[in-house]
Protein backbone atom coordinates (compact mmCIF):
# COMPACT_ATOMS: atom_id res chain seq x y z
CA UNK A 1 0.00 0.00 0.00
CA UNK A 2 0.80 3.58 -0.97
CA UNK A 3 2.40 5.78 1.95
CA UNK A 4 0.52 9.09 3.47
CA UNK A 5 3.90 10.25 2.36
CA UNK A 6 3.60 10.02 -1.29
CA UNK A 7 0.37 11.83 -1.17
CA UNK A 8 1.48 14.63 0.48
CA UNK A 9 3.26 15.51 -2.14
CA UNK A 10 0.19 16.42 -4.41
CA UNK A 11 -2.06 17.33 -1.13
CA UNK A 12 0.01 20.28 0.68
CA UNK A 13 -3.05 21.28 1.96
CA UNK A 14 -3.30 18.50 4.43
CA UNK A 15 -0.17 20.12 6.57
CA UNK A 16 -0.82 23.84 5.48
CA UNK A 17 -4.34 24.77 3.67
CA UNK A 18 -2.84 28.24 3.05
CA UNK A 19 -0.17 25.71 0.46
CA UNK A 20 -3.13 25.86 -1.99
CA UNK A 21 -2.38 29.50 -2.88
CA UNK A 22 1.31 28.41 -3.80
CA UNK A 23 0.28 26.04 -6.60
CA UNK A 24 1.03 26.67 -9.90
CA UNK A 25 -2.24 26.66 -11.47
CA UNK A 26 -4.01 29.21 -9.21
CA UNK A 27 -0.73 31.44 -9.01
CA UNK A 28 -1.51 31.21 -13.10
CA UNK A 29 -4.83 31.82 -12.45
CA UNK A 30 -4.34 34.60 -10.37
CA UNK A 31 -1.83 36.06 -12.46
CA UNK A 32 -4.17 36.16 -14.89
CA UNK A 33 -5.68 39.51 -16.63
CA UNK A 34 -8.74 37.36 -17.87
CA UNK A 35 -10.29 35.23 -15.16
CA UNK A 36 -12.83 32.52 -16.36
CA UNK A 37 -15.12 30.97 -14.03
CA UNK A 38 -16.71 28.41 -16.15
CA UNK A 39 -20.22 27.98 -15.76
CA UNK A 40 -20.03 24.03 -15.82
CA UNK A 41 -19.22 24.65 -11.59
CA UNK A 42 -23.18 25.33 -10.83
CA UNK A 43 -24.09 21.95 -12.04
CA UNK A 44 -21.29 20.60 -9.73
CA UNK A 45 -23.09 19.06 -6.56
CA UNK A 46 -19.67 18.24 -4.19
CA UNK A 47 -22.26 17.06 -1.18
CA UNK A 48 -23.79 13.82 -3.00
CA UNK A 49 -22.67 10.72 -3.76
CA UNK A 50 -22.04 10.07 -7.15
CA UNK A 51 -19.18 9.92 -9.35
CA UNK A 52 -18.20 13.04 -11.98
CA UNK A 53 -16.35 12.52 -15.02
CA UNK A 54 -15.25 16.08 -16.07
CA UNK A 55 -14.22 15.51 -19.86
CA UNK A 56 -12.90 18.71 -21.88
CA UNK A 57 -9.83 19.24 -24.92
CA UNK A 58 -6.23 19.74 -24.01
CA UNK A 59 -5.80 23.35 -22.49
CA UNK A 60 -9.07 24.35 -21.56
CA UNK A 61 -8.31 24.39 -18.25
CA UNK A 62 -9.88 21.42 -16.34
CA UNK A 63 -7.01 20.81 -13.82
CA UNK A 64 -7.49 25.09 -13.14
CA UNK A 65 -11.03 24.73 -12.25
CA UNK A 66 -10.09 21.55 -10.07
CA UNK A 67 -7.47 23.65 -8.14
CA UNK A 68 -10.03 26.29 -7.98
CA UNK A 69 -12.37 24.19 -6.65
CA UNK A 70 -10.61 22.68 -3.88
CA UNK A 71 -9.15 26.26 -2.72
CA UNK A 72 -13.17 27.30 -2.19
CA UNK A 73 -13.82 23.74 -0.47
CA UNK A 74 -10.74 24.13 1.77
CA UNK A 75 -12.61 27.09 3.40
CA UNK A 76 -15.51 25.01 3.74
CA UNK A 77 -13.99 21.28 5.25
CA UNK A 78 -11.78 19.98 6.70
CA UNK A 79 -8.20 20.33 4.43
CA UNK A 80 -7.75 16.33 5.13
CA UNK A 81 -11.25 15.10 3.55
CA UNK A 82 -10.02 16.50 0.26
CA UNK A 83 -7.59 14.29 -1.90
CA UNK A 84 -5.87 15.11 -5.33
CA UNK A 85 -3.88 13.33 -7.58
CA UNK A 86 -2.85 13.29 -10.95
CA UNK A 87 -2.41 10.10 -12.96
CA UNK A 88 -0.35 11.04 -15.82
CA UNK A 89 2.84 8.54 -14.57
CA UNK A 90 0.50 5.49 -13.14
CA UNK A 91 0.26 3.05 -15.61
CA UNK A 92 -1.39 -0.30 -13.27
CA UNK A 93 -5.31 0.04 -11.98
CA UNK A 94 -3.64 -1.28 -8.64
CA UNK A 95 -1.29 1.64 -7.85
CA UNK A 96 -4.61 3.99 -8.09
CA UNK A 97 -6.31 1.26 -5.43
CA UNK A 98 -4.15 1.51 -3.37
CA UNK A 99 -3.52 5.39 -3.74
CA UNK A 100 -7.13 5.73 -2.89
CA UNK A 101 -7.47 2.99 -0.28
CA UNK A 102 -4.37 4.68 1.71
CA UNK A 103 -5.98 7.84 1.23
CA UNK A 104 -9.38 6.89 2.75
CA UNK A 105 -8.32 4.58 5.84
CA UNK A 106 -6.03 7.79 6.46
CA UNK A 107 -8.59 10.40 6.44
CA UNK A 108 -11.55 8.35 7.87
CA UNK A 109 -9.32 8.26 11.10
CA UNK A 110 -8.83 11.82 11.39
CA UNK A 111 -12.85 12.25 11.83
CA UNK A 112 -16.23 12.01 9.56
CA UNK A 113 -16.81 13.71 6.59
CA UNK A 114 -17.81 13.78 3.15
CA UNK A 115 -14.49 13.06 1.42
CA UNK A 116 -13.78 15.19 -2.29
CA UNK A 117 -11.45 12.63 -4.79
CA UNK A 118 -9.98 14.32 -7.43
CA UNK A 119 -8.15 12.34 -9.67
CA UNK A 120 -6.73 14.20 -12.57
CA UNK A 121 -6.49 12.31 -16.30
CA UNK A 122 -7.66 9.53 -15.00
CA UNK A 123 -8.41 7.81 -18.20
CA UNK A 124 -4.31 7.63 -18.53
CA UNK A 125 -4.36 4.63 -16.47
CA UNK A 126 -5.76 1.26 -18.35
CA UNK A 127 -8.60 0.01 -16.95
CA UNK A 128 -9.03 2.58 -14.07
CA UNK A 129 -12.64 1.91 -13.61
CA UNK A 130 -11.55 -0.99 -11.93
CA UNK A 131 -9.91 0.35 -9.38
CA UNK A 132 -12.27 2.77 -8.62
CA UNK A 133 -15.23 -0.69 -8.80
CA UNK A 134 -13.31 -1.97 -5.98
CA UNK A 135 -12.83 1.10 -4.03
CA UNK A 136 -16.52 1.79 -3.98
CA UNK A 137 -17.44 -1.55 -3.60
CA UNK A 138 -15.23 -2.29 0.03
CA UNK A 139 -15.63 0.96 1.20
CA UNK A 140 -19.35 2.10 -0.33
CA UNK A 141 -19.81 5.98 -1.69
CA UNK A 142 -21.67 6.90 1.14
CA UNK A 143 -20.21 10.19 1.80
CA UNK A 144 -17.98 10.11 -0.85
CA UNK A 145 -17.73 12.22 -3.97
CA UNK A 146 -15.22 11.78 -7.09
CA UNK A 147 -14.43 13.93 -9.69
CA UNK A 148 -12.50 12.30 -12.68
CA UNK A 149 -11.03 14.65 -15.53
CA UNK A 150 -9.77 13.18 -18.62
CA UNK A 151 -9.30 14.39 -22.35
CA UNK A 152 -10.66 11.40 -24.17
CA UNK A 153 -14.50 12.13 -24.62
CA UNK A 154 -14.91 8.14 -25.30
CA UNK A 155 -12.75 6.74 -22.52
CA UNK A 156 -14.01 8.60 -19.79
CA UNK A 157 -17.38 8.16 -20.46
CA UNK A 158 -17.33 4.57 -21.03
CA UNK A 159 -15.29 3.68 -18.28
CA UNK A 160 -18.17 5.17 -15.92
CA UNK A 161 -20.57 3.48 -17.52
CA UNK A 162 -18.66 0.39 -16.96
CA UNK A 163 -19.32 1.03 -13.01
CA UNK A 164 -23.57 0.32 -12.99
CA UNK A 165 -25.02 1.05 -9.60
CA UNK A 166 -21.59 2.60 -8.32
CA UNK A 167 -21.80 6.31 -9.96
CA UNK A 168 -24.80 7.37 -7.35
CA UNK A 169 -27.41 7.24 -10.29
CA UNK A 170 -29.85 7.19 -7.30
CA UNK A 171 -28.86 10.96 -6.75
CA UNK A 172 -30.56 11.55 -10.04
CA UNK A 173 -27.31 13.93 -10.85
CA UNK A 174 -26.00 13.13 -14.44
CA UNK A 175 -22.82 11.97 -13.85
CA UNK A 176 -21.05 13.47 -17.36
CA UNK A 177 -19.86 17.12 -17.55
CA UNK A 178 -17.71 18.41 -20.30
CA UNK A 179 -15.84 21.88 -20.12
CA UNK A 180 -15.73 23.21 -23.81
CA UNK A 181 -13.68 26.38 -24.27
CA UNK A 182 -15.77 29.96 -23.26
CA UNK A 183 -18.55 30.03 -25.41
CA UNK A 184 -18.33 33.99 -26.92
CA UNK A 185 -21.42 35.58 -25.08
CA UNK A 186 -18.59 34.14 -22.01
CA UNK A 187 -15.81 35.84 -23.77
CA UNK A 188 -17.90 38.88 -24.05
CA UNK A 189 -18.72 39.05 -20.29
CA UNK A 190 -14.96 38.93 -19.57
CA UNK A 191 -13.71 41.30 -22.14
CA UNK A 192 -16.43 44.20 -21.42
CA UNK A 193 -18.16 43.58 -18.32
CA UNK A 194 -20.24 46.51 -19.07
CA UNK A 195 -20.71 46.00 -22.24
CA UNK A 196 -22.51 42.29 -21.19
CA UNK A 197 -24.30 44.18 -18.23
CA UNK A 198 -26.25 46.29 -20.89
CA UNK A 199 -26.92 42.78 -22.76
CA UNK A 200 -27.64 40.48 -19.78
CA UNK A 201 -30.23 43.61 -18.58
CA UNK A 202 -32.58 42.03 -21.16
CA UNK A 203 -32.32 38.17 -19.33
CA UNK A 204 -30.09 36.97 -21.99
CA UNK A 205 -27.90 35.68 -19.18
CA UNK A 206 -30.69 33.41 -17.57
CA UNK A 207 -30.58 30.14 -18.94
CA UNK A 208 -34.61 29.79 -19.26
CA UNK A 209 -34.78 33.59 -21.21
CA UNK A 210 -31.88 32.42 -23.36
CA UNK A 211 -33.61 29.49 -24.51
CA UNK A 212 -36.92 31.07 -24.90
CA UNK A 213 -35.47 33.74 -26.89
CA UNK A 214 -33.63 32.30 -29.63
CA UNK A 215 -36.75 30.27 -30.32
CA UNK A 216 -38.51 33.61 -30.34
CA UNK A 217 -36.15 34.60 -33.18
CA UNK A 218 -37.72 32.67 -35.96
CA UNK A 219 -41.18 33.55 -34.62
CA UNK A 220 -40.87 37.98 -35.34
CA UNK A 221 -40.64 37.92 -31.51
CA UNK A 222 -37.37 39.00 -30.77
CA UNK A 223 -37.04 42.34 -31.21
CA UNK A 224 -36.59 43.08 -27.56
CA UNK A 225 -33.55 41.18 -27.50
CA UNK A 226 -32.26 42.21 -29.96
CA UNK A 227 -32.82 46.26 -29.74
CA UNK A 228 -30.56 46.57 -26.85
CA UNK A 229 -27.67 44.53 -28.40
CA UNK A 230 -27.50 46.93 -31.75
CA UNK A 231 -25.81 49.95 -30.27
CA UNK A 232 -22.79 47.05 -29.05
CA UNK A 233 -22.86 45.77 -32.64
CA UNK A 234 -18.83 47.37 -33.79
CA UNK A 235 -17.77 46.25 -30.06
CA UNK A 236 -19.10 42.74 -30.44
CA UNK A 237 -17.42 42.66 -33.99
CA UNK A 238 -14.31 43.15 -32.45
CA UNK A 239 -14.53 41.21 -29.81
CA UNK A 240 -15.45 38.23 -32.24
CA UNK A 241 -12.11 38.86 -34.44
CA UNK A 242 -10.22 38.48 -31.04
CA UNK A 243 -12.80 34.97 -30.90
CA UNK A 244 -11.51 33.78 -34.20
CA UNK A 245 -7.64 33.95 -33.15
CA UNK A 246 -7.72 32.81 -29.56
CA UNK A 247 -10.90 30.75 -29.37
CA UNK A 248 -11.66 31.00 -25.71
CA UNK A 249 -8.69 29.27 -24.63
CA UNK A 250 -7.56 31.28 -21.33
CA UNK A 251 -3.89 30.59 -22.11
CA UNK A 252 -4.59 31.96 -25.34
CA UNK A 253 -6.54 34.73 -24.53
CA UNK A 254 -4.80 36.12 -21.89
CA UNK A 255 -1.61 36.25 -24.30
CA UNK A 256 -4.16 38.26 -27.06
CA UNK A 257 -5.12 40.57 -24.41
CA UNK A 258 -1.79 41.42 -22.09
CA UNK A 259 0.62 40.52 -25.69
CA UNK A 260 -1.31 41.11 -28.64
CA UNK A 261 -0.04 37.91 -29.84
CA UNK A 262 -0.80 34.27 -28.75
CA UNK A 263 3.32 33.07 -28.28
CA UNK A 264 3.85 29.62 -30.42
CA UNK A 265 4.78 27.64 -27.56
CA UNK A 266 0.89 27.86 -26.92
CA UNK A 267 0.22 26.40 -30.04
CA UNK A 268 3.25 23.68 -29.24
CA UNK A 269 1.87 22.29 -26.09
CA UNK A 270 -1.66 22.00 -27.21
CA UNK A 271 -0.20 20.02 -30.62
CA UNK A 272 2.28 18.07 -27.83
CA UNK A 273 -0.83 16.91 -25.42
CA UNK A 274 -3.02 15.80 -28.44
CA UNK A 275 -0.34 13.61 -30.34
CA UNK A 276 0.21 12.04 -26.84
CA UNK A 277 -3.46 11.70 -26.27
CA UNK A 278 -3.42 10.15 -29.34
CA UNK A 279 -0.84 7.58 -29.09
CA UNK A 280 -2.16 6.42 -25.58
CA UNK A 281 -5.19 5.49 -28.11
CA UNK A 282 -2.97 3.34 -30.47
CA UNK A 283 -3.47 6.16 -33.17
CA UNK A 284 -0.62 6.53 -35.61
CA UNK A 285 -0.03 11.01 -35.49
CA UNK A 286 0.57 10.44 -39.43
CA UNK A 287 -2.75 9.03 -40.46
CA UNK A 288 -4.85 11.11 -38.01
CA UNK A 289 -2.38 14.23 -39.68
CA UNK A 290 -4.18 13.23 -43.26
CA UNK A 291 -7.28 13.07 -42.03
CA UNK A 292 -7.58 16.89 -40.51
CA UNK A 293 -5.68 18.06 -43.58
CA UNK A 294 -8.41 16.68 -45.56
CA UNK A 295 -10.76 18.61 -43.42
CA UNK A 296 -8.73 21.91 -43.59
CA UNK A 297 -9.25 21.09 -47.68
CA UNK A 298 -12.85 20.47 -47.46
CA UNK A 299 -13.42 23.61 -45.64
CA UNK A 300 -16.50 22.17 -44.39
CA UNK A 301 -18.26 20.84 -47.34
CA UNK A 302 -19.78 17.73 -47.36
CA UNK A 303 -17.24 14.63 -48.38
CA UNK A 304 -16.94 10.72 -48.00
CA UNK A 305 -14.89 8.60 -46.12
CA UNK A 306 -14.42 6.99 -49.11
CA UNK A 307 -13.20 9.72 -50.64
CA UNK A 308 -11.00 11.21 -47.82
CA UNK A 309 -9.66 7.51 -48.35
CA UNK A 310 -8.43 8.15 -51.81
CA UNK A 311 -7.44 11.22 -51.73
CA UNK A 312 -5.07 10.96 -48.63
CA UNK A 313 -4.23 7.27 -49.93
CA UNK A 314 -5.25 6.04 -46.23
CA UNK A 315 -6.14 1.84 -46.38
CA UNK A 316 -9.89 1.98 -46.22
CA UNK A 317 -12.58 4.38 -45.23
CA UNK A 318 -13.54 2.14 -42.52
CA UNK A 319 -9.97 3.26 -40.82
CA UNK A 320 -11.16 7.32 -41.77
CA UNK A 321 -14.14 6.25 -40.18
CA UNK A 322 -11.97 5.17 -37.02
CA UNK A 323 -10.05 8.17 -36.99
CA UNK A 324 -12.46 10.52 -37.20
CA UNK A 325 -13.83 9.13 -34.26
CA UNK A 326 -11.37 9.27 -32.42
CA UNK A 327 -10.66 12.97 -33.12
CA UNK A 328 -14.41 13.69 -32.46
CA UNK A 329 -13.69 12.09 -29.00
CA UNK A 330 -10.74 14.52 -28.42
CA UNK A 331 -12.98 17.37 -28.88
CA UNK A 332 -10.78 18.30 -32.42
CA UNK A 333 -13.58 17.42 -35.22
CA UNK A 334 -17.67 17.76 -34.94
CA UNK A 335 -19.37 15.35 -37.63
CA UNK A 336 -22.57 16.54 -39.11
CA UNK A 337 -24.69 13.91 -40.47
CA UNK A 338 -27.25 15.03 -43.99
CA UNK A 339 -30.56 15.57 -42.24
CA UNK A 340 -33.95 13.51 -43.73
CA UNK A 341 -36.63 16.11 -43.61
CA UNK A 342 -39.43 13.84 -44.33
CA UNK A 343 -38.34 11.66 -41.03
CA UNK A 344 -36.53 14.29 -38.96
CA UNK A 345 -33.95 12.44 -38.24
CA UNK A 346 -30.02 11.99 -39.64
CA UNK A 347 -29.05 10.05 -42.83
CA UNK A 348 -26.02 8.40 -41.07
CA UNK A 349 -24.95 6.72 -44.56
CA UNK A 350 -24.60 10.25 -45.79
CA UNK A 351 -21.35 12.24 -46.67
CA UNK A 352 -20.44 14.06 -43.75
CA UNK A 353 -19.62 17.87 -42.91
CA UNK A 354 -16.25 17.68 -41.21
CA UNK A 355 -15.74 21.14 -39.20
CA UNK A 356 -12.74 21.64 -36.23
CA UNK A 357 -14.95 23.25 -33.93
CA UNK A 358 -12.58 25.97 -32.11
CA UNK A 359 -10.69 28.52 -33.41
CA UNK A 360 -7.73 27.66 -32.05
CA UNK A 361 -7.51 23.90 -32.65
CA UNK A 362 -7.99 25.07 -36.38
CA UNK A 363 -5.18 27.22 -35.84
CA UNK A 364 -3.02 25.10 -34.23
CA UNK A 365 -3.44 22.45 -36.93
CA UNK A 366 -2.99 24.10 -39.82
CA UNK A 367 0.09 25.47 -38.94
CA UNK A 368 1.20 21.84 -37.95
CA UNK A 369 0.24 20.63 -41.29
CA UNK A 370 0.92 23.54 -43.93
CA UNK A 371 3.79 25.46 -42.18
CA UNK A 372 5.25 23.62 -38.80
CA UNK A 373 8.37 25.64 -38.53
CA UNK A 374 6.39 28.93 -38.67
CA UNK A 375 5.11 31.45 -36.87
CA UNK A 376 1.36 30.19 -35.77
CA UNK A 377 -0.26 33.31 -34.99
CA UNK A 378 1.26 35.09 -37.78
CA UNK A 379 -0.59 32.71 -39.73
CA UNK A 380 -3.45 32.69 -38.23
CA UNK A 381 -3.89 36.17 -38.16
CA UNK A 382 -3.59 36.41 -42.10
CA UNK A 383 -6.31 33.44 -42.42
CA UNK A 384 -8.79 35.53 -40.46
CA UNK A 385 -7.40 39.03 -42.19
CA UNK A 386 -9.26 37.25 -45.67
CA UNK A 387 -12.80 37.35 -46.36
CA UNK A 388 -12.98 33.41 -47.30
CA UNK A 389 -11.05 32.34 -43.81
CA UNK A 390 -13.11 34.52 -41.42
CA UNK A 391 -16.29 33.23 -43.14
CA UNK A 392 -15.46 29.95 -42.96
CA UNK A 393 -14.20 30.28 -39.22
CA UNK A 394 -17.53 32.07 -38.61
CA UNK A 395 -19.20 29.01 -39.63
CA UNK A 396 -16.98 26.34 -37.13
CA UNK A 397 -18.09 28.75 -34.43
CA UNK A 398 -21.84 28.55 -34.93
CA UNK A 399 -22.16 25.32 -35.94
CA UNK A 400 -20.12 24.82 -32.53
CA UNK A 401 -22.58 26.78 -30.39
CA UNK A 402 -25.46 25.27 -31.96
CA UNK A 403 -24.35 21.95 -30.78
CA UNK A 404 -23.86 23.44 -27.67
CA UNK A 405 -27.62 24.76 -27.45
CA UNK A 406 -29.17 21.47 -28.70
CA UNK A 407 -27.24 20.16 -25.10
CA UNK A 408 -29.03 22.95 -23.60
CA UNK A 409 -32.48 22.02 -24.64
CA UNK A 410 -32.23 18.17 -23.48
CA UNK A 411 -28.93 18.00 -21.32
CA UNK A 412 -28.11 14.26 -20.97
CA UNK A 413 -25.44 11.65 -20.35
CA UNK A 414 -26.25 10.01 -23.75
CA UNK A 415 -26.02 13.65 -26.02
CA UNK A 416 -23.65 13.00 -29.12
CA UNK A 417 -23.09 16.15 -31.44
CA UNK A 418 -23.73 14.25 -34.27
CA UNK A 419 -27.24 13.06 -33.29
CA UNK A 420 -28.39 16.84 -32.70
CA UNK A 421 -26.98 19.20 -35.51
CA UNK A 422 -26.98 17.94 -39.19
CA UNK A 423 -27.35 19.35 -42.33
CA UNK A 424 -29.15 19.14 -45.43
CA UNK A 425 -28.01 19.41 -49.19
CA UNK A 426 -31.12 18.61 -51.99
CA UNK A 427 -31.47 16.83 -55.05
CA UNK A 428 -30.07 20.05 -56.59
CA UNK A 429 -26.86 20.62 -54.81
CA UNK A 430 -27.79 23.57 -52.25
CA UNK A 431 -27.37 23.54 -49.17
CA UNK A 432 -28.76 24.70 -45.21
CA UNK A 433 -25.31 24.73 -43.22
CA UNK A 434 -26.99 23.41 -39.60
CA UNK A 435 -30.49 21.76 -38.21
CA UNK A 436 -30.50 22.55 -35.13
CA UNK A 437 -32.39 19.95 -32.63
CA UNK A 438 -33.70 22.70 -30.03
CA UNK A 439 -36.05 20.71 -27.76
CA UNK A 440 -39.15 19.43 -29.84
CA UNK A 441 -38.08 22.07 -32.84
CA UNK A 442 -35.74 21.86 -35.42
CA UNK A 443 -34.57 25.30 -36.58
CA UNK A 444 -32.68 25.46 -39.32
CA UNK A 445 -29.55 27.98 -39.46
CA UNK A 446 -27.94 29.21 -42.68
CA UNK A 447 -24.15 30.76 -42.03
CA UNK A 448 -24.34 33.98 -44.85
CA UNK A 449 -21.19 36.00 -43.40
CA UNK A 450 -21.14 38.51 -46.47
CA UNK A 451 -22.03 42.10 -46.43
CA UNK A 452 -25.20 41.75 -48.13
CA UNK A 453 -28.23 39.22 -47.50
CA UNK A 454 -30.76 39.93 -50.13
CA UNK A 455 -34.19 37.74 -50.41
CA UNK A 456 -32.45 34.92 -52.26
CA UNK A 457 -30.78 34.10 -49.08
CA UNK A 458 -33.90 33.46 -47.31
CA UNK A 459 -35.16 30.59 -50.20
CA UNK A 460 -33.38 27.63 -48.69
CA UNK A 461 -35.31 28.17 -45.82
CA UNK A 462 -38.59 29.08 -46.76
CA UNK A 463 -39.21 25.25 -47.63
CA UNK A 464 -38.90 24.69 -43.46
CA UNK A 465 -41.42 27.39 -43.04
CA UNK A 466 -39.03 29.29 -40.61
CA UNK A 467 -35.23 29.99 -39.83
CA UNK A 468 -32.05 31.70 -39.19
CA UNK A 469 -29.41 33.68 -41.35
CA UNK A 470 -26.37 34.29 -39.43
CA UNK A 471 -24.95 37.28 -41.18
CA UNK A 472 -22.08 39.49 -41.15
CA UNK A 473 -23.98 42.85 -40.55
CA UNK A 474 -27.54 42.88 -41.92
CA UNK A 475 -30.22 42.50 -39.33
CA UNK A 476 -33.51 42.13 -40.43
CA UNK A 477 -36.69 40.23 -38.73
CA UNK A 478 -39.65 38.93 -40.95
CA UNK A 479 -42.46 36.85 -39.56
CA UNK A 480 -40.91 33.70 -39.37
CA UNK A 481 -37.48 34.62 -40.49
CA UNK A 482 -34.69 36.29 -39.46
CA UNK A 483 -31.20 37.62 -40.16
CA UNK A 484 -28.63 38.53 -37.39
CA UNK A 485 -25.26 39.29 -37.42
CA UNK A 486 -23.21 36.49 -35.75
CA UNK A 487 -21.41 38.19 -32.41
CA UNK A 488 -25.44 39.11 -31.66
CA UNK A 489 -26.85 35.45 -32.64
CA UNK A 490 -24.40 34.25 -30.37
CA UNK A 491 -25.34 35.87 -27.53
CA UNK A 492 -28.41 33.96 -27.72
CA UNK A 493 -26.85 30.65 -26.97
Amino acid sequence: MAEISELVKQNPWWAMPAAIDSDPKIRDFEAAQIKWSPRLRRHMALDKDVVYSLRGPRQVGKTTLVKVIIREELKKRKPTDIFYYTCDLITDPKVLKDLLETFLLWSQRQGPGRKLIFLDEVSRVKDWEFALKNIVDVYSLSEKTFVLTGSSSWDLKHGIERLPGRKGELTGEQNHKILLPMKFAEYAALRDPVLYSDISASGLADNKIRKNAFLALTRGEAEKWIDPILPHQQRLDDLFDEYLLSGGIMSAVNQLVSKGEIQNTTYELYLQFFMGDLAKLMRKEATAKKILAAVIRHQGKPVGWSNISKEMDIHSPITVTQYADVLKNLFALNIYNAFDQNRRMPKFRSEKKLQIPNPFFFHAFRGYIENPAGDYFRQAKDFVQTTEGKALLAEYVVGDHLCRLAYNYAPSDLYDQSDSVFYVRTNKGECVDFIARAGQEFVPVEVKYQNQINSGDFRQLQKFKHGLIASRQTTEIRDRYAAIPVPILLMFI
